[in-house]
Formats: C-alpha cells, structure tokens, sequence
C-alpha cells in the first residue's frame, strides 16, 4: 500500500537490568486499506500480580485484531468508535477476572487510534502518551496513582513523584476487579501533535519531561525511539531527591535505579 504521507511509526522495548521477565508489551499497526488510519498502544502489566506478561499481551492482542479485522468505513464515527474501545476494554477486564479470579491479573493500556482527522486516547494505569509541536511537550493523559494527586491538588513538581517509594501503585487498571476499571478516553484533532509518544513507567521514572523534549527537539526522529530507551535502561540520569521535597512527609523517597523496570515507547510523527 502506498503511503497517503509520509510518517514514522516505531515501536521500542527493554526488559530492564533488573527484571527478570517483560511484563510490558507494544503494537504499533496501520490499517491495510489505508495508512492514515493507525493504532499504537503500549501496555504494562503489574509485577506485583501474577501473570502480568499475560495480561498486557493478551490485551494488545485483542485490540490488534480488532483493529486490522474492520472495514475502512467503521472509522468514520468518532463517537461509535469511542464506545467500541470502552467495550473491547471491559471485555478483557471481565475475561481476566473470569478466568483468573480477583486480584490476579493486572495492565495498564495507554492506546492511540488515529484517524483521518481526530485521534482517540484510551488511558487507564500510569502509562502515558505526550504530545510534540514547535519544540514543546505536553503530556495529554494522567496517571492513575495515588502519588498523582499530590501533583494535581497539592501542586508539588510533577518530577517529584518518581521519588516516592509507592510511586507504583495504581487505582485504576484493567484486570484486578469489576470496581477499578474506568477507561478514560479523549478526542484530540490531529492538528494538537506533530509527535505522539506512547511511554510505560520504566521510562518517565526515570527520564523527566525535559530530557524527553530534548530528545524529540535534538535527535534524529529516525532513532528517537531508541534514544529514549537506552535513556531509561542505561544512562545515569544524575537524579537526586529535591531538598524542598524532604520537607514533606508524604512518603519515603527513593531515587530511581536506572534500568529497574522493563521500558517502553511507542512513537507516531508526521513527517
């Protein structure tokens, strides 16, 4: 199929220094009949629970079939496709705790599906998807975590949060139970981002939003991706806890190991 325009579409992931399985997974397609319709996704399954490498496969699986099994003319309404997504995620959190039982199975899914001109966020968990334009990052989506709300209603530094030691802890996945999956999904025009970044947390633990604009604004866009990676698993980041944070007891603060969690990017840029 000749490209309708030109864009990069990858997809990067490291198990870590440390982990001794890789509980994330990724997809990045383009749909066969034409290429501006697209979905990319990653998804981080949660190594406290059992079968974490399960579920996050197991979900960008169903969500990758779906995608590539639709007619061209089911892209076209927004609002069905909004409802659609909703469904194919509470199908997986019924099938999960159905077969596996409560508090077994466990993911997040930060998911982009693109279309001709809007594009379509699903989000559940503390995986993220940021946005690129004129040298700028934007981080469109926000973490399911306890830590998140100190960020959101006590307006601490939001690259203070990868300090605190229950960083981790999710409210909101599919799997676990009937009560914890709420998908959120947004609608963005297509005009919103030049670059859209899918990232799991054993990225943006440890590379802050800053580093990930330079990297986007400094480095080829043929091997950002890579970049970012090798960033997460094997560059010291020279991260130290803030002084101001020390003053406040939230939490104990730990300073993140460079390649302690399977990381992950998946990368859509139009060129």
């Amino acid at each position: 199929m000749e490209k309708i325009y030109d864009y990069i579409l990858q997809k990067q992931t490291h198990i870590g220094l440390l982990r001794p399985t890789q509980e994330d997974a990724v997809i990045a397609l383009v749909h066969p009949e034409d290429d501006r319709i697209k979905l990319l996704a990653v998804a981080d399954g949660m190594g406290g629970k059992q079968y974490g490498d399960i579920a996050a496969n197991y979900v960008l699986q169903k969500f990758g079939y779906w995608f590539l099994e639709q007619p061209l003319s089911s892209f076209s309404d927004v609002a069905e496709l909004k409802e659609k997504l909703i469904n194919l995620v509470m199908e997986c959190n019924h099938h999960f705790i159905l077969e596996y039982g409560s508090e077994q199975v466990g993911t997040t899914l930060t998911l982009a599906l693109v279309l001709e001109e809007d594009t379509l966020i699903l989000h559940l968990g503390d995986s993220r998807c940021y946005f690129y334009k004129n040298g700028e990052i934007k981080q469109v989506t926000e973490d399911d975590s306890d830590v998140w709300l100190y960020y959101k209603y006590q307006h601490l530094n939001k690259e203070w949060l990868r300090y605190f030691a229950t960083s981790n802890i999710i409210h909101n996945c599919i799997g676990i139970s009937f009560n914890v999956c709420r998908p959120h999904v947004y609608i963005f025009s297509n005009d919103s981002y030049k670059t859209l970044l899918l990232t799991t947390d054993g990225v943006t633990d440890l590379v802050t939003d800053s580093k990930l604009q330079h990297l986007l604004r400094d480095t080829d866009i043929q091997t950002v991706s890579k970049r970012i990676i090798e960033e997460a698993v094997f560059v010291d980041q020279h991260l130290f806890i803030p002084s101001d944070l020390k003053k406040y007891p939230y939490d104990h603060y730990l300073v993140p190991v460079r390649g302690r969690d399977n990381a992950s990017v998946v990368l859509f840029s139009k060129i």
